[in-house]
């Protein structure tokens, strides 16, 4: 085959004409319209995701405020003072082995299952500590069941824990020299015992805590100051991972495959992932890009991979509490974010195969329609110039050009047939000359 397309007859050249134009242009516009549309969608998922995490983020952010204001409420609360006082003297009172003491009167001997040892007002020892135990600890646990906090701790100055919510293991010891010092429980102790400041907060983020049966706890600590502004004790909170899973959970806008969640400096996260069925808290380690872009103080959108692999578009920030640095991301599978991209897309797909196919049968018929009577004319020329007049001239009643073609060639008939008559005419009257000169010729 002749790959040179000027070589072609215009049998073949006119359709391919035709075609390639056509298809040319059904394509560029169908890529412009492509790209367009994936311009605006890509725009729209960025507006989407940055609202998620904008909200996610404020809901966050509003959630720790409250509790830094449940905090200072409580720490300026005079009943909260006095509850302090009341179980200070009613350990003192107590002598020795304290530990021991309150561990069995409220848990060993507590006839409530683990768990729900909270639900004891008091122990019937007829004791100070009892005494102020049946008056203020429905208030506190009233506040905490309604504040939703895990756990609530009142210590002395010398570290003494003398009063838990919950009773767990870590209640009634000493978090200076005791068993749990270390713990964060304890750094929160200290923290606020070494800062006598009204208003002084101090946060230890998540980490597994053993008394809580090494669930992930996180700890704020306030110092309490007494009339005179000396320190009194230390009031602490062990705050909730639930309430953070229910704010991060809220995946309105995401789709099937979208999701928030929050991750740590150690790259562990905050909250559970909603597509996990068991805890994902200081388990699952996430160090994908938009991750470390968050925990570097950066804000943005980013086309990255998720902690499964998965190709998705993620928006991400840093979220800060108290010296404390979290990244808070929000993201989506990028299939289902560009979904309708990809479905215009295999339409458009679709619709080119059609709208070529069509193309190419207009511009096969068109083109055979145009050519095919020059090449009639042609053929009609090329049988004229062989002498051959009887040819039927096709076309003259047409009124485009290939009329005025027909009708040119049916003149060139005429002329070679009023030629070739004349060039018998000649032929005969040479013949007769011939004869007329034989004739005198003989005469003579």
């Amino acid at each position: 085959m002749n790959l040179n397309p000027f070589s072609w007859p215009l049998s073949v050249k006119i359709p391919a004409m035709i075609i390639s134009v056509g298809f040319l242009a059904v394509s560029t516009t169908a890529i412009f319209a492509y790209f367009e549309s994936k311009q605006a969608v890509a725009e729209e998922v960025s507006a989407k995701l940055t609202a998620v995490l904008e909200d996610r983020e404020y809901a966050l952010t509003d959630w720790l405020k409250s509790i830094e204001g449940d905090l200072n409420v409580q720490a300026q609360n005079p009943l909260v003072h006095e509850a302090l006082d009341a179980f200070i003297n009613g350990w003192q009172e107590l002598g020795v082995s304290q530990t021991e003491t309150l561990q069995r009167l409220y848990v060993t001997e507590n006839p409530n299952p683990l768990g729900e040892k909270e639900n004891l007002d008091a122990a019937l020892d007829g004791s100070a500590y009892s005494a102020a135990h049946a008056t203020y600890h429905p208030y506190l646990r009233t506040f905490l069941r309604d504040r939703g906090y895990y756990d609530i701790f009142l210590f002395d100055t010398d570290g003494n824990l003398v009063y838990t919510v919950f009773k767990e293991a870590d209640y009634a010891t000493n978090l200076v020299s005791g068993q749990w010092a270390s713990s964060d429980l304890g750094k929160a102790f200290a923290a606020s015992r070494d800062n006598p400041q009204a208003g002084h907060e101090s946060f230890f983020d998540f980490k597994a805590y053993a008394p809580s049966h090494g669930a992930p706890a996180s700890f704020i600590s306030t110092p309490l100051l007494d009339t005179q502004g000396k320190l009194q004790g230390v009031l602490v909170f062990q705050m909730p991972i639930g309430k953070l899973d229910a704010l991060m959970h809220q995946h309105a806008g995401l789709g099937e495959t979208g999701e928030t969640y929050v991750v740590g400096t150690d790259f562990l996260m905050r909250s559970d992932s909603r597509f996990s069925n068991e805890s994902t808290i200081l388990k699952t380690s996430i160090e994908t890009a938009q991750v470390r872009n968050a925990i570097n103080g950066q804000s943005g959108l980013i086309d990255g991979v998720d902690y499964h692999g998965m190709s998705v578009i993620a928006a991400y920030k840093p979220v800060t509490f108290l010296g404390s640095k979290w990244a808070i991301i929000a993201e989506q599978d990028h299939d289902e974010a560009y979904a309708s991209v990809i479905s215009m897309r295999n339409h458009m797909l679709f619709g080119l195969v059609i709208g070529t196919g069509l193309i190419a049968g207009f511009g096969f018929f068109s083109g055979r329609s145009i050519s095919r009577p020059i090449s009639q004319a042609t053929a009609m020329m090329q049988k004229l110039a062989s002498g051959d007049n009887a040819v039927e001239i096709l076309g003259m009643d047409r009124k485009d050009e290939i009329g005025e073609m027909s009708k040119a060639v049916q003149v060139f008939k005429d002329n070679a047939i009023q030629n070739k008559a004349l060039e018998a005419e000649r032929e005969e009257s040479q013949l007769q000359e011939v004869r007329e000169h034989d004739r005198l010729t003989a005469i003579v």
